[in-house]
C-alpha cells in the first residue's frame, strides 16, 4: 500500500507540471490563416515567445496560473486571458480579430521641409551594447528626441560593432510613444521587418511606406522574433549619450540600463 502511494505522490507533480505547458496555435480570425511573429506573454514578467511560421508557439507557465496571458501583433486585437483559463481550453487555437486601421495625416503644404539626423550616429567598434538573451520577444531601444512637431521618420539607422559569422538575424523594428519615461503605445500600424545578414555592419530600414509621424520624443527599438543559431548582436553605442531600454519578453517590464547609449539614429523631416 506505501508503494503505490509513493508511485502516486511521484506522479501528481509530473501531472501538475506538465498541465501548466501551454501549447497554442494563433490564427487570423478574417482569414483564418496562422499568424507568424505574435507576440506571447505573461504580462509583467519574463516569459514569453513569438509564433512561428505555423502560428504555434509553446510556453512553460508553471507557477502562474493566477497571471495574464497576453497575445498582440500591430494590426490586430490583443486577447488576454487568465493562465489557468487558457491551460483549461479544448480548443487551443487563439484567434486574432484584425484591428480597425486609423491612418496617419499624409503631409501636403507649401511648407519647406528640412531634413535632419535625429539620435545616436556612433559607429564605436570599442564600445558596444547588445540583447540580453537574444531569444524571440527579447527587445532593446533608446529614447530619441525631436526638434519641431510634427516629425515624419524616412528612414532608420543602426550601427553594428561586430557582424555576425553564421545565420541570419529577423527582427521586428518598432516605435513607441513615451509616458513616465518609458516606453507606451505603437506608433506604426504595421510590422517593419529588417534582416541583418553575415558580413553586415549597419542596419538601414526605409520608413517612407510607414507613414510615422511624431510629435514628441519617441523610443525605437529592435526585436528579436526569430529562433537562430545566429551569436548575439553587438550594436555601437557610446557613454554618457543616453540610456538602453528593454525587456526580456513581448509583454515584460521594460528596464533602463546604464549609461549608455545605443548606435540607432534616424533620418527625419520637420
Amino acid at each position: 500500500m506505501k508503494r503505490i502511494l509513493l508511485i502516486v505522490l511521484l506522479i501528481v507533480p509530473a501531472f501538475f507540471a506538465k498541465a501548466q505547458e501551454l501549447t497554442g496555435k494563433v490564427i487570423d480570425g478574417k482569414t483564418q490563416a496562422p499568424l507568424q511573429y505574435v507576440n506571447v506573454g505573461v504580462m509583467g514578467k519574463s516569459i514569453g515567445t513569438v509564433t512561428g511560421k505555423d502560428g504555434s508557439f509553446n510556453l512553460n507557465l508553471s507557477d502562474h496560473p493566477n497571471d495574464t496571458l497576453r497575445l498582440s501583433m500591430v494590426g490586430y486585437v490583443p486577447l488576454t486571458f487568465k493562465i489557468a483559463d487558457a491551460i483549461n481550453m479544448r480548443d487551443k487555437n487563439f484567434v486574432l480579430q484584425p484591428a480597425t486601421m486609423q491612418l496617419n495625416e499624409v503631409k501636403v503644404s507649401n511648407h519647406k521641409w528640412k531634413q535632419v539626423i535625429l539620435g545616436n550616429t556612433t559607429r564605436s567598434k570599442n564600445t558596444n551594447a547588445s540583447f540580453n538573451t537574444g531569444r524571440p520577444g527579447n527587445e532593446i531601444g533608446t529614447i530619441i528626441k525631436i526638434k519641431k512637431s510634427p516629425t515624419y521618420l524616412k528612414q532608420f539607422n543602426a550601427s553594428l560593432s561586430s557582424t555576425l559569422m553564421t545565420d541570419s538575424v529577423t527582427m521586428r523594428l518598432n516605435f513607441y510613444t513615451i509616458k513616465n519615461g518609458l516606453p507606451d503605445q505603437l506608433l506604426q500600424n504595421q510590422n517593419i521587418f529588417v534582416t541583418i545578414k553575415k558580413g553586415q555592419d549597419m542596419i538601414t530600414a526605409d520608413l517612407n511606406p510607414y507613414n510615422i509621424v511624431v510629435d514628441d520624443k519617441f523610443f525605437v527599438s529592435l526585436e528579436w522574433v526569430t529562433e537562430s543559431r545566429a551569436e548575439n548582436i553587438w550594436f555601437s553605442a557610446s557613454l554618457f549619450s543616453g540610456a538602453i531600454i528593454a525587456r526580456e519578453t513581448s509583454q515584460g517590464t521594460w528596464e533602463k540600463e546604464g549609461i549608455v547609449g545605443l548606435g540607432f539614429n534616424v533620418l527625419a523631416e520637420y
